[in-house]
């Protein structure tokens, strides 16, 4: 039996910021960049200041309460200024959960399977105009 500390004990703490989460790299090659004008929609956004709860649902959720969850992400996104920004972001990157420009994962999924990835794009340009 090995009795020596463990490795977290003996490491010294880092000092480097913490590293940045994975991203698949099929799904990091549609993120749009790191150019602050591709996420200054994001500022303007209506849920910016009400957290993710209401947005994505806990992995348990099932049945009404997702659907009233969802509902209430929906209010939000209806009155929202750059909804079609954040709907496009979501369709263009294949955001895989949460409620997203008004649409959960489930439409979003249908309408990129319904429509095709060329008439998606440019529906959502159009919602821009």
């Amino acid at each position: 039996m090995n009795r020596s500390p463990s490795r977290a004990a003996t490491s010294t703490p880092s000092t480097a910021p913490p590293a940045a989460p994975r991203v698949p790299a099929a799904r990091a090659a549609r993120l749009p960049g790191s150019a602050g004008h591709h996420w200054q929609w994001q500022s303007r956004a209506a849920c910016r200041e009400l957290g993710s709860t209401r947005f994505f649902h806990p992995a348990d959720e099932r049945g009404e309460d997702r659907e009233q969850r969802d509902e209430a992400a929906k209010q939000v996104c209806a009155g929202c200024p750059v909804r079609a920004a954040c709907l496009d972001h979501a369709l263009r990157t294949r955001e895989p959960y949460g409620v997203w420009g008004g649409l959960t994962e489930e439409e979003r999924r249908e309408l990129l399977r319904g429509r095709g990835e060329r008439a998606v794009a440019t529906a959502t340009r159009a919602r821009r105009r």
